[in-house]
């Protein structure tokens, strides 16, 4: 094949691989970037049209609680309770059960009976509401605080609601709260319907529920449909279940959801997917209506079947899911891959036919020189290269007949010898680079680099050293180079004759010696690890090369790891301790109350059990301890202010302290809020008080401050569990004698106690309460330097000022005394074991 056709044909293959290649890439670049920008967008877009419908279904609510609180509902539902108040719950229930029997019996809907509850002055307010939002609902009516029916707008399938599952919900044992009923088809209003149930309060008593059945449909596919167009994809309104409850096109309740979206829904991991659909694939994003979640304050749910309810929501919250096709959110990446490939093809094309012009001009000259080639290999050295051109090919020419020339002259070339010297120069050069390069790297890291030596007669020196040894060991390099125990006596005492051993049994089977061990420097201790290769020298020495490595801060994270590893085991086997503790004194604290109520008049027996249940009381504030060390209890979270709850909590907690010892306060009034349960965080100010106090021995001072401390990502580093973040700092700081390192590492551990009398769990349960609001306590502390603690609480910083003031001691009401009451009965207990 010519020299043009190869040249064309070579970059013709080499194009068309470099543009599969550029297309490939491209096309994987472009969609792995777009389906990860498209999944987020669908998200964001399922996201904003649930926040939407949330809203639509609070505005439902607002309007239910308005309707909830005028004067006629009010007035009208205690006049219903007032007719059964007189009653005994039995006659009342009796009452409400044959009113019920006769309205289900009764199916003329104009009967007297029937238009008491529905044409009196209640049910005509209703109807009014109706007529102003025509089409918003189905059936509005209203019960009493027993469940009984007060009013209604058209006749019901029963009269008594108290049993029913949306009545509890919305009843709440008393507490009040917002429920959906999600029951699907209503045969009343013959479409599907979301009863909202909404509590009716006369102060902070319910004194009736109200129901209003929405024809929630019509609303919610407005929304959908302004939302949806071909850009942003198409939407469904579905159940946790499956079941599609609005998807424009279908009935509700008809259709079920693709496969792969419900196992999604099933394992509640709701990011984005790919699926293949009718030969089309989608990405679809997904989002929960968080009024559907069921939260604190709302209800959700219903019975699949009723009287008049069909295909109901067992227990299962609403999601909005978004589905756009995956070739419109790729078409970017197909387009821009068309154009690459159009474009290169153009271009290989002009080179391919370039490349073959200049072949055919490049190839004439290439012929003649390699016909001149062909004859002075032969050894015709006579051989003269005849042309006439002013360019590199003339060049060439020449030398071929300069070549030759020589060569007639010689069989030795001179300009072989030449290039031979220029060889080994440029080798030496290489060498000089390459010895330059690594010198550079070996004194720039921050590791000590080293050669280690062993004479025949057993003497050692370092031929190199690094000077890193200087910050490593506080040694110069110099000196190490000049007299090697300079280095070598920094080695621990303790760890000195575990090296040499090491060191010298390397040698003896020449295998790589790796171990760590201490060193001093300046008097403190420092862990380096040593690596190091030994290799046997012609004179009979040993030559290690290798390098020491501060490893010093690496031990000190693992000990900090393992310690929180330690306090999390601990903390585990505590909870369990503690609640089976609880367990055993449930029966115990039960028995002493038994015996009380049957020897009340027996003063002996009431020593006896007086003692007993002093002593039940001390093992229970004992395992209230270990559960607070344990998993905290952050049961009544409040946002307070830090610097009020020390001022107002500290009176209470004094007695902790000794009357000889002086309480100082710094409390700056700038720092951030915290939401905290305030009994725990004034056991935890009690516990570290009393241990402050003990350490000082009836003598001395402590000194609390409070401060705003944002933790950096650096800071963070080094305590494990703290993240970085805005904090309130706590810090109590006394002048006692300190504690020593191995007493300091357990400080948080439960039953660990220096004093003679003590349970040693005021510190542990300090501990778990402050880990359990999401902080961190930290202790530093010397013998003979006094004890620091510090306590970090996330810092709320959205709430500066205006907040309520902290509760005090004074404010707090006084519980009465229970009272015993007697009677027959029978009690139903539910026990795990």
């Amino acid at each position: 094949m010519k020299f043009s056709h190869k040249l064309a044909v070579t970059i013709l293959a080499t194009g068309m691989i470099l543009l599969l290649f550029l297309s490939f890439a491209v096309y994987e670049f472009s969609y792995n970037s777009i389906t990860k920008t498209q999944s987020i967008y669908t998200r964001s877009i399922a996201d904003e049209l649930s926040g939407d419908i949330d809203n639509l279904l609070y505005e439902k609510v607002k309007t239910a609680l308005t309707l909830a609180n005028t004067p006629i509902i009010k007035n009208s539902l205690e006049a219903s309770n007032l007719s059964y108040a007189g009653l005994s719950d039995e006659k009342r229930k009796e009452a409400i059960k044959r009113l019920n029997e006769k309205w289900k019996s009764t199916e003329n809907p104009a009967g007297e009976f029937i238009l008491k509850f529905t044409d009196n002055k209640v049910s005509r307010f209703l109807k009014d509401q109706q007529a102003m939002l025509k089409g918003e609902y189905g059936e509005i009516f209203l019960t009493n605080k027993f469940g009984a029916l007060a009013a209604s707008t058209a006749k019901l399938s029963t009269f008594a609601h108290g049993h029913k599952y949306w009545w509890r919900g919305a009843h709440n044992n008393g507490e009040g709260a917002v429920f959906f009923d999600d029951r699907g088809y209503d045969d009343s209003v013959g479409g599907y319907v979301l009863g909202l149930v909404v509590p009716v309060r006369k102060g902070t008593e319910i004194i009736g529920i109200l129901k209003c059945n929405l024809n929630i449909l019509g609303s919610i596919s407005e929304l959908i449909s302004s939302t949806g167009d071909k850009a942003i994809g198409k939407f469904k309104l579905i159940r946790s279940g499956g079941m599609v409850v609005f998807e424009e096109g279908f009935e509700p309740l008809s259709t079920r959801v693709h496969d792969s979206i419900f196992k999604k829904l099933e394992s509640k991991n709701i990011d984005p997917l790919i699926i293949s659909d009718s030969g089309e694939k989608y990405l679809v994003g997904f989002s929960e209506i968080k009024m559907t979640k069921g939260e604190k304050g709302y209800g959700f749910g219903g019975t699949f079947e009723s009287i008049d309810h069909k295909k109901g929501n067992t227990g299962e919250s609403w999601y909005i899911i978004c589905y756009r096709q995956m070739s419109a959110a790729l078409a970017p990446a197909t387009e821009l891959v068309n154009s690459i490939v159009f474009v290169s093809g153009f271009i290989i094309l002009i080179l391919v036919l370039v490349s073959q012009m200049f072949g055919k001009m490049i190839a004439t000259p290439l012929t003649i020189l390699e016909k001149a080639a062909e004859k002075i290999g032969k050894g015709n050295f006579e051989y003269r290269i005849e042309m006439m051109q002013n360019d590199e090919f003339g060049n060439l020419a020449d030398s071929f007949n300069s070549m030759a020339e020589k060569l007639q002259k010689t069989t030795t070339s001179v300009e072989s010898l030449e290039n031979e010297v220029k060889h080994r120069k440029q080798i030496e050069k290489e060498l000089r680079e390459s010895e330059a390069k690594y010198r550079m790297i070996s004194e720039n890291t921050p590791a000590i680099v080293y050669q280690f030596k062993m004479t025949p007669d057993g003497a050692f020196t370092f031929p190199y050293v690094n000077d890193s040894v200087q910050s490593v060991m506080g040694v110069s390099a110099e000196d190490v180079m000049r007299d090697a125990s300079n280095l070598i006596d920094r080695v621990h005492p303790e760890d000195k004759k575990n090296f040499f051993d090491g060191v010298l049994k390397s040698a003896e089977k020449l295998e790589p010696y790796n171990e760590s061990f201490r060193c001093l420097k300046d008097g403190k201790e420092l862990w380096v690890e040593c690596r190091t290769a030994p290799r046997s020298m012609t004179d009979g020495s040993i030559l290690w090369n290798g390098f020491f490595v501060d490893i010093t801060e690496k031990k000190r994270l693992r000990q900090q790891l393992r310690q929180t590893h330690r306090m999390e085991a601990v903390g585990s086997l505590a909870g369990g301790i503690a609640h089976q503790f609880n367990n055993a004194l449930s029966v115990i604290t039960g028995n002493i109350d038994l015996l009380e109520m049957n020897f009340a008049g027996d003063e002996a027996v009431g020593n006896y059990t007086g003692a007993m249940k002093t002593s039940a009381t001390r093992m229970t504030q004992l395992t209230a301890q270990l559960l607070a060390y344990a998993r905290g209890g952050k049961y009544q979270a409040k946002i307070i202010s830090l610097c009020d709850f020390v001022k107002d909590r500290l009176p209470l907690i004094q007695h902790v302290v000794g009357s000889g010892i002086h309480v100082d306060t710094d409390l700056a009034s700038n720092i951030f809020n915290v939401e905290v349960d305030m009994t725990q965080m004034q056991m935890v100010l009690s516990a570290v008080l009393a241990n402050s106090s003990e350490a000082m021995e009836d003598k001395g001072s402590i000194r609390i401050t409070c401060r705003h401390k944002m933790i950096t990502d650096g800071i963070a580093k080094d305590f494990p569990g703290l993240k970085p973040g805005s904090y309130a700092c706590l810090t109590v700081t006394d002048d006692g004698h300190g504690m020593d390192e191995k007493t300091r590492n357990r400080v948080f551990e439960p039953f660990s106690t220096t004093k003679f009398e003590g349970r040693g769990l005021g510190m542990a349960a300090a501990y778990g309460i402050v880990r359990n609001h999401d902080g961190f306590i930290w202790v530093d502390s010397e013998l003979g330097r006094g004890t620091t603690v510090k306590i970090y609480l996330p810092a709320i910083e959205n709430f500066r000022e205006g907040l309520p003031a902290v509760e005090t001691s004074a404010q707090k009401e006084t519980k009465p005394k229970p009272e015993w009451i007697k009677g027959t009965g029978t009690i139903l207990v539910i026990e795990d074991e």
